[in-house]
């Protein structure tokens, strides 16, 4: 004998519905670390290109202001994360602070000659630069001409910016810097 209840088709079971909960988990698993390496893969690369866009931002204010430029870069620390613009119109003999574009003073709130390496970003280490005063920074000085300078007897300039992020494509980039005032990036992994 039949019952007078009709069975529907439609609506998926438990089982299928875990099915699909399991397979959204795995996925979610996978992609996520992945996205997460992603983002702070574009983060690195988002400092290091704010930090040339702001050395070509330098090289032309000495062209277009006819006096030298100077950035002077902290080094080796996560907590050193700062550079510091100056000028010259003596050739060098005293520098006073510039302001660039985006600079700050001791607090991001006051006018001065400081800029922060974005994100999870710091110089790491340098060859070739002048540290005219010993302090342990290099100094990345342009000309009027557009030239830049280098320390005695070297014919070329590297300046390494490193993250703490490990699992990501490039976790350094080394700018190399001529004595013509241009340079090239280069990614790298430890």
């Amino acid at each position: 004998m039949r019952s007078g209840f009709k069975r529907s088709s439609s609506g998926f079971s438990l089982i299928e519905m875990l099915v699909v909960v399991a397979i959204i988990g795995v996925l979610s698993l996978i992609s996520v670390p992945a996205f997460m390496n992603f983002r702070r893969q574009a983060d690195f690369k988002s400092g290091m290109r704010n930090f040339t866009t702001d050395l070509r931002n330098a090289r032309a204010a000495a062209i277009a202001n006819s006096f030298d430029v100077k950035c002077e870069v902290d080094m080796g620390s996560v907590t050193l994360k700062r550079y510091q613009f100056y000028s010259s119109r003596d050739n060098g003999t005293t520098w006073t602070p510039l302001q660039l574009p985006g600079t700050h003073g001791a607090t991001n709130a006051t006018s001065g000659n400081i800029k922060q390496f974005a994100f999870s970003v710091w110089a790491q280490s340098f060859t070739g630069l002048p540290d005219t005063d010993s302090n342990g920074k290099p100094e990345i000085v342009y000309h009027p001409n557009g030239a830049m300078n280098l320390a005695s007897g070297s014919t070329n300039a590297t300046l390494v910016l490193a993250t703490d992020w490990k699992k990501i494509a490039y976790d350094r980039y080394t700018i190399n810097l001529s004595p013509s005032g241009q340079f090239t990036v280069v990614g790298s992994h430890t």
